[in-house]
C-alpha cells in the first residue's frame, strides 16, 4: 500500500535551506509558527466535506482518527481552540508533512507523503485578505534562488466567477455543466440539453484565460455588469501590479476550481516552468466557511492561505554553492585531543565546518583517505 521513499541526503539538505528561507521570510510579515497535529479525526474531514473519506490515510488502531491530508484545517481549527482568545487577525505559519491516498487498482493504494510549507491568515477585517496572503507568497519565492529561465505563473480564479456562470441553471443541468466546464470536457457540454446560445457561450468560456483584466471585461459583456466583477476588477488590478514587480504572469481562468472542497471565493496556483518541467509549486485560497465551521461566533469570519510542495519547489532551485571550508583535525598523539577540540570549536566559531578525527593518525597517505571519506578540502593538524 506504501509509496514512502528515502530521501536522499542532498534533498535532504535542500528541504531544509528552503524552509529556513521561506521562513525568515513569514517572520517578517509578521506570521508566528505553529506546529499542528498530524491526527485529524475523521469527523472534522468529513464534516466540512475538505476530502472524501477515500482519500485520507487512516489509523490502523482508531478507525476515527487520520493522518492529515492538508494543514489548513488542522491550523483553522486550532484558532478556533487554544488559539481562541488571541487578538485577530492570526498570522500562522507552519511546515511538516501531509499524507494522501491514491487508488492504483482494485486492490491497491498509493500511500504519499509530502513536505509543505504555508501560511493561514485569519480574521483580517479587511475586504481583501488575498493582496497580503499573494504578496507573502510572491516575497517568499523570490527569497529562493531559483534556475535561470524559470518562469513563474500565476493560475487565479474565484467561486464566485462560477457562481455567476452557473446561476441561470441551478434547475437545468447545473452539476453536467459545471462538471463540464471543470474537467474541460467540450464533448458532454454537446450532449446537454440547453439552448444552442447558452451551449456557445458555456464553450467559448472554456478557452476563456489570459489577462485578468481583459478577462473581467469580456465576462462583463457576457453576463451584464455585477457587484461581483467590479469587486473582482479593483482585486486583480492591485494583484497585477504585485505580481508585475515579481515577474509572475498572472493568469486568470474562470473554469479553474480547487481538488480539495476547502475553497470559496479566490483561489490560486503557482505553477513553475524551467522548459522542461512545468509543476505545481504552492496552491492556495480563502475559506470563510471553514472558519465558520469551527468559529461560528467569530466576528469576522474569513480566512485565507497558501501551502508550498516543497518537494516540487526543489526541483526549480539552483544547486547552493557554498564557499565555507571543510576542516578535517587530525592529531598524531591522542595527548593532542584536548587541543584538538579546541581548535575545532575555534574554526566552527568562524563559519567553518570542522571535523576532529578521534583516532590518532600519523600517516599523510592514511590522512588524506580520511580527508577523502569525510568529504573534507583540507587537514589541519593539531600539534
Amino acid at each position: 500500500m506504501t509509496d514512502i521513499k528515502e530521501i536522499k541526503l542532498v534533498d535532504v539538505k535542500n528541504n531544509s535551506n528552503i524552509i529556513n528561507n521561506l521562513n525568515s521570510i513569514y517572520k517578517l510579515w509578521g506570521y508566528e509558527e505553529v506546529s499542528p497535529s498530524f491526527i485529524n479525526t475523521l469527523d472534522t474531514i468529513k464534516g466540512r466535506g475538505v476530502i472524501e473519506e477515500n482519500q485520507v490515510v487512516g489509523i490502523v488502531s482508531n478507525d476515527s482518527l487520520c493522518l492529515r491530508p492538508e494543514m489548513t484545517t488542522s491550523i483553522v481549527k486550532l484558532s478556533s481552540t487554544r488559539l481562541i482568545n488571541k487578538n485577530r487577525p492570526i498570522r500562522l505559519f507552519t511546515n511538516g508533512m501531509v499524507f494522501d491516498k491514491k487508488q492504483n487498482n482494485q486492490n491497491s493504494f498509493k500511500l504519499q507523503e509530502k513536505l509543505h510549507s504555508g501560511i493561514e491568515l485569519i480574521g483580517y477585517d479587511t475586504k481583501y485578505p488575498e493582496i497580503e496572503v499573494i504578496n507573502t507568497l510572491f516575497d517568499a519565492i523570490d527569497n529562493i534562488n531559483l534556475k535561470d529561465g524559470c518562469n513563474l505563473f500565476l493560475l487565479v480564479s474565484t467561486t464566485k466567477i462560477m457562481d455567476l456562470i452557473l446561476n441561470k441553471y441551478k434547475n437545468n443541468n447545473f452539476e453536467e455543466i459545471k462538471k463540464s466546464l471543470v474537467n474541460f470536457d467540450q464533448d458532454n457540454l454537446s450532449k446537454l440539453v440547453i439552448d444552442e446560445n447558452d451551449k456557445n457561450i458555456l464553450k467559448d468560456i472554456l478557452f476563456t484565460r489570459g489577462e485578468p483584466v481583459a478577462i473581467l471585461k469580456k465576462l462583463k459583456t457576457t453576463y451584464g455588469r455585477s457587484k461581483t466583477l467590479d469587486d473582482l476588477n479593483f482585486l486583480f488590478d492591485t494583484l497585477s501590479k504585485i505580481s508585475n514587480k515579481y515577474g509572475v504572469k498572472l493568469q486568470l481562468d474562470p473554469t479553474f476550481q480547487p481538488h480539495l472542497n476547502l475553497y470559496e471565493g479566490i483561489v490560486f496556483q503557482l505553477i513553475g516552468d524551467d522548459g522542461k518541467n512545468k509543476s505545481v509549486i504552492a496552491k492556495g485560497g480563502r475559506y470563510d466557511e471553514l472558519v465558520r465551521y469551527f468559529s461560528p461566533n467569530e466576528k469576522i469570519l474569513n480566512g485565507i492561505g497558501f501551502t508550498i510542495s516543497i518537494d516540487i519547489l526543489r526541483n526549480f532551485i539552483e544547486e547552493e554553492k557554498t564557499d565555507r571550508k571543510k576542516i578535517l583535525l587530525i592529531f598524531k598523539d591522542s595527548y593532542f585531543l584536548e587541543k584538538g577540540m579546541n581548535e575545532q570549536k575555534e574554526l566552527q566559531k568562524s563559519g567553518n565546518i570542522a571535523i576532529l578525527h578521534l583516532n590518532p593518525c600519523d600517516d599523510i597517505a592514511k590522512a588524506n583517505q580520511i580527508m577523502k571519506e569525510n568529504n573534507c578540502t583540507e587537514i589541519v593538524w593539531v600539534k
